[in-house]
């Protein structure tokens, strides 16, 4: 981590403030000139730190933590990126001092649109920052979709090349999703056309170049270790049930993962076994509604709680309560929750919660996400 803060003010505004060592050209340059894609920087009271406004956004970390990416968010993602990193050159911002940890990469929701962090005293290398953003994508990748995998597969294996530049990460890129980043340059001449236009104008003879409608030569890569286990097993035949009575062709058999096949068949025994005893389980932690009565349990960590189906654990139905709003984690047999930069902010008790601040909760606690109203138990009592 860069030793962030976070901080909410009067204004309703939430600020990232990263520790500044020295006086740097950029900080003036994005604030007055504002690079599209790029974190805005405020100016600060305190000459010890640069101030980014992240107000309603999220990182790819928190986006993607309990949910896979499928190949079209990869692709906007990433594609996204690329594109900022282009017009930064524009800009004199050089690639090295882009943040591109998943943990500073802001998207905006549902969109997925990218905005990253610009620290002057960065200083770290775009093909050591790639890899592990790649290290990420390659655990939150949704390994049901085929796309998805060999895309950051193929990329990853690019990143690999030594002296790896991002001119060509983009060129792989662009022949994996057929999506054109930045400014192509050097194209070879096979990939390349001539396009008829309208005459130019006297004095002007450049032909337009555009890229043929057909994909691009992929380059083999070796498969090795991990990755070729899951390649190979994400690109075998799915899984097929049979029809009642039916005998499948052998060929049509279906093709389990390792983890599922099991080692020998159950034993009689096995199969019928009689209970005597059994320690009953605890309740796990909950929240009671005010409003309605429901019960929530928390039976997983992270749990999130937020109003955008499909990324919540808890969905609630409120238009104040943010996308992303609050986070409970467990550490030992405790639980605490977080605000996850939330519009309306995150209350327990009368206390309202910095953003990211972690607090343990006690029971009885009230919580409030914006204004629905939430009652803590923290479980533990023996279940009858």
């Amino acid at each position: 981590m860069l030793g962030e803060q976070y901080k909410k003010e009067s204004d309703g505004k939430t600020y990232m403030l990263l520790p500044k060592g020295k006086e740097a050209f950029e900080e003036q340059m994005i604030r007055n000139t504002m690079p599209a894609g790029v974190l805005a920087m405020a100016k600060s009271e305190n000459d010890g730190v640069y101030k980014y406004e992240i107000t309603g956004k999220k990182t790819l970390a928190m986006t993607f933590e309990r949910v896979p990416m499928n190949a079209e968010q990869i692709e906007i993602v990433l594609g996204g990126i690329m594109d900022v990193l282009e017009r930064g050159k524009e800009f004199l911002l050089t690639e090295e001092n882009f943040v591109l940890l998943p943990e500073y990469i802001y998207l905006q929701i549902p969109t997925y649109e990218v905005t990253l962090c610009y620290y002057p005293e960065y200083g770290i290398s775009f093909a050591e920052q790639m890899g592990k953003l790649f290290e990420m994508l390659l655990n939150r990748v949704d390994y049901r979709e085929e796309k998805a995998i060999e895309m950051v597969y193929a990329l990853y294996m690019q990143l690999q090349e030594p002296d790896m530049t991002s001119g060509q990460l983009r060129e792989r890129f662009s022949e994996q999703t057929g999506r054109v980043t930045g400014r192509r340059k050097n194209l070879p001449a096979e990939s390349c056309v001539r396009k008829k236009e309208p005459a130019c104008p006297e004095g002007e003879t450049e032909a337009i170049i555009t890229m043929k409608e057909r994909e691009l030569p992929k380059k083999k890569v070796k498969q090795t270790g991990f990755l070729e286990r899951v390649w190979k097993e994400m690109t075998s035949k799915p899984l097929r049930h049979a029809e009642p009575g039916k005998k499948e062709p052998e060929d049509l058999l279906p093709v389990y993962p390792a983890a599922c096949v099991m080692e020998a068949p159950l034993e009689w025994g096995d199969r019928y076994t009689t209970v005597l005893s059994v320690k009953k389980a605890e309740e796990p932690a909950s929240l009671v509604s005010k409003k309605t009565g429901e019960t929530v349990f928390l039976t997983k960590f992270p749990f999130y709680v937020g109003s955008l189906p499909g990324y919540m654990d808890y969905v609630i139905k409120e238009e104040t309560v943010s996308r992303f709003h609050g986070k409970f984690v467990k550490k030992g047999e405790e639980i605490y929750l977080t605000d996850l930069n939330s519009t309306n902010g995150t209350r327990v008790n009368d206390r309202v919660l910095e953003v990211q601040e972690q607090l343990k909760l006690e029971e009885g606690d009230r919580v409030l996400f914006a204004d629905a109203e939430y009652v803590f138990f923290a479980g533990g009592k023996t279940a009858k």
